[in-house]
């Protein structure tokens, strides 16, 4: 009768998954991976995107106009033929009203469509950045969009956009870190 294997005989046999990797569920319409980073693959296939929107000691919160919906990020689908820097531009300027000093990549979701996905067939692959939107000049939300903002100190943005988008959470506090980061080595953003 065979003992049970001892440590060395398990480790020799078994294999761990890749560390990094950590799946989420995106609704029920997408399963994703996170990836850091300061630069999007080469040809990635981003068909909409993300951006959390910081001036000064403020975030920048947004939702669709006349909603009680939870104070939510910035986020929409590219335009044919739009580059994800025009995107980055584009939303935020008709969300919130924010002409941007500067955007960063704080990493992306590299996602596969589920078999519930409406708009895309099970198995494609779309890559969705998240930024952070670094505010220049506050005006007004452009006459006829579909969405309106609120201001708020950051410890009370990020509260609500961490309630809002829980499936992304850690992903936002990466984003919120990267503000401080930013404002701390420029003296202030």
């Amino acid at each position: 009768m065979m003992g049970p294997p001892n440590m060395q005989e398990m480790m020799a046999t078994y294999k761990p998954r890749w560390a990094g990797v950590y799946e989420l569920n995106i609704g029920d319409e997408w399963r994703a991976v996170w990836e850091a980073a300061e630069e999007l693959p080469e040809s990635a296939p981003v068909e909409m995107g993300r951006v959390v929107v910081f001036k000064d000691e403020r975030g920048y919160a947004t939702r669709p106009a006349g909603s009680n919906d939870a104070w939510g990020i910035v986020e929409g689908g590219l335009e044919p033929g739009e580059t994800v820097e025009q995107f980055v531009n584009r939303a935020v300027r008709e969300q919130t009203g924010m002409k941007l000093a500067s955007s960063h990549l704080v990493g992306f979701l590299e996602c596969k469509a589920t078999s519930h996905n409406p708009n895309f067939a099970a198995g494609d692959i779309t890559v969705q950045p998240l930024y952070v939107g670094i505010g220049d000049e506050i005006g007004d939300i452009p006459e006829g969009s579909p969405y309106e903002r609120r201001r708020m100190p950051i410890n009370e943005f990020m509260r609500a956009i961490r309630a809002r988008h829980r499936e992304i959470e850690r992903y936002l506090n990466d984003a919120g870190q990267r503000y401080a980061v930013l404002r701390a080595k420029a003296g202030s953003v």
